[in-house]
């Protein structure tokens, strides 16, 4: 429940007409906005939330923050109307003053890659002992995470977010918002350069979150990424760090590499030691374990429980899941996303998967790799070069200096999904596996859902 002056005091606003003292609630969705909630326009590329002001009033009653210099909209509105300079900043203002009223350990996550499923990881570990609260699915820009805290509901012990950014100082907003007692970034690699620009870009912004980390609590830090440790100098937190490779504060081990069922592995914590077992695939996802692990046995949770869940969580939809063909091979769906770094995490993974037949790697473009974008798609095509795949098939604009990187020996361009489509399925057969990659506008996952 929400009262009005406390709304105006969150966001710095100026009343215009106020007709409610309370709100059940805070929506940015005209659409699905309930009886009694307060409305918040958010304004896009394309879009301007003010235009449904007037149809949020007619199923809530309640009342609207609106933008000073919409004054065409506001004197017409009905209901409360509480003025602002922005509507996003009011919905980031809101979430502020929701967290610095929620008790409870804050827990922020970022990284190039693997933060979504580090967070899952690491809320079906605290979830089976304590109440949390976390942003679903990767919701985990300046309106998702906005919205994910004033859902929060209750007094859960703790609350986990992933923090996700396409530009200069998103982190740093978002972790003022989060203010987090505990922090943690996966890794660093070349991901949304076209607002990051380059890798140094990309490290001082995810660098914010330990900085802005409340001050004596704990950051967390893979030992094996190139780019952290060296650059990370702080004395205001306690600072542990995780590797497979090197040495820190938590390890893992392989004990067996068990192909398509996963490893059987060792966490090694201090003077303690963990053995259990993944299905999980690729080495990247060792590492999103033993992230997720590390933060847990520093908040004391049980090794049982940690244990448990290590063996009992499945990679998710689109995220290097093998899916079993009626025809007898597998088509691997890592269509979720793709950047240089996991493209070739991926690619690797599937070189060392037993194979009966041929490995076939379909690739669409890397998306928001800035001036990047040629450079990173040859790239890739040179590792592909360097690696044992005999069949690669493209789709896409930018994946074309893939393809000219590659060659034609072992690599097939097209211009359409359905050709692609034809063009594998005369060539696949039983025994062989599909790797199935690209960025999330590319919608590969039309091409597994029609090789299956």
């Amino acid at each position: 429940m929400w009262h009005v002056d406390e709304v105006i005091r969150a966001v710095k606003g100026t009343p215009f007409r106020v007709e409610r003292d309370t709100f059940s609630g805070i929506s940015t969705d005209s659409r699905g906005i309930e009886e009694g909630e307060l409305f918040i326009p958010l304004m896009g590329k394309t879009y301007d939330g003010h235009m449904f002001i007037e149809a949020s009033y007619i199923k809530s009653h309640g009342g609207s923050i609106c933008e000073k210099k919409r004054e065409d909209i506001y004197r017409n509105a009905k209901g409360t109307i509480i003025l602002v300079d922005d509507t996003t900043r009011a919905l980031l203002d809101l979430a502020r003053y929701k967290r610095e009223r929620t008790k409870g350990t804050f827990i922020a996550i970022t990284g190039s890659n693997g933060k979504t499923i580090t967070k899952e990881i690491l809320v079906s570990m605290i979830k089976n002992v304590f109440p949390v609260a976390y942003n679903e699915k990767n919701y985990n820009n300046t309106i998702g995470v906005s919205k994910s805290i004033l859902s929060i509901d209750g007094e859960p012990a703790f609350c986990v977010f992933e923090l996700g950014t396409n530009s200069r100082g998103e982190i740093r907003m978002l972790a003022e918002v989060t203010e987090p007692d505990i922090s943690l970034i996966t890794n660093i690699n070349p991901s949304h350069l076209e607002g990051l620009y380059d890798i140094e870009g990309v490290l001082e912004e995810k660098l914010d979150l330990f900085y802005l980390t409340k001050e004596g609590g704990a950051v967390f830090i893979n030992a094996d990424d190139p780019y952290i440790l060296p650059r990370y100098k702080d004395i205001n937190h306690v600072l542990y760090t995780y590797g497979i490779v090197n040495e820190a504060s938590f390890r893992l081990s392989i004990d067996q590499d068990l192909g398509w069922q996963g490893f059987n592995i060792t966490l090694k914590f201090s003077d303690d030691e963990l053995k259990t077992r993944t299905s999980l695939l690729g080495r990247h996802n060792l590492y999103n374990i033993l992230s997720a692990s590390s933060v847990a046995y520093g908040l004391s949770l049980d090794k049982r429980h940690i244990k448990e869940t290590i063996e009992t969580f499945n990679p998710y939809a689109m995220r290097f899941k093998p899916i079993q063909s009626k025809k007898g091979y597998i088509v691997v769906d890592d269509s979720y996303n793709a950047n240089p770094s996991s493209m070739e995490w991926a690619i690797n993974t599937l070189q060392s998967l037993p194979c009966n037949g041929k490995r076939i790697v379909i690739i669409g473009d890397m998306k928001e790799l800035g001036e990047k974008t040629s450079y990173y798609h040859r790239e890739l095509g040179r590792f592909l070069r360097e690696s044992s795949i005999p069949m690669v098939v493209m789709i896409g604009e930018d994946v074309r200096e893939t393809f000219y990187e590659l060659g034609e020996g072992r690599s097939k361009l097209f211009e359409n999904k359905k050709a692609l489509i034809d063009y594998v399925t005369e060539k696949v057969k039983e025994g062989d596996v599909i790797l199935v990659k690209g960025s999330r506008v590319v919608k590969m996952e039309e091409i597994v859902e029609a090789l299956v």
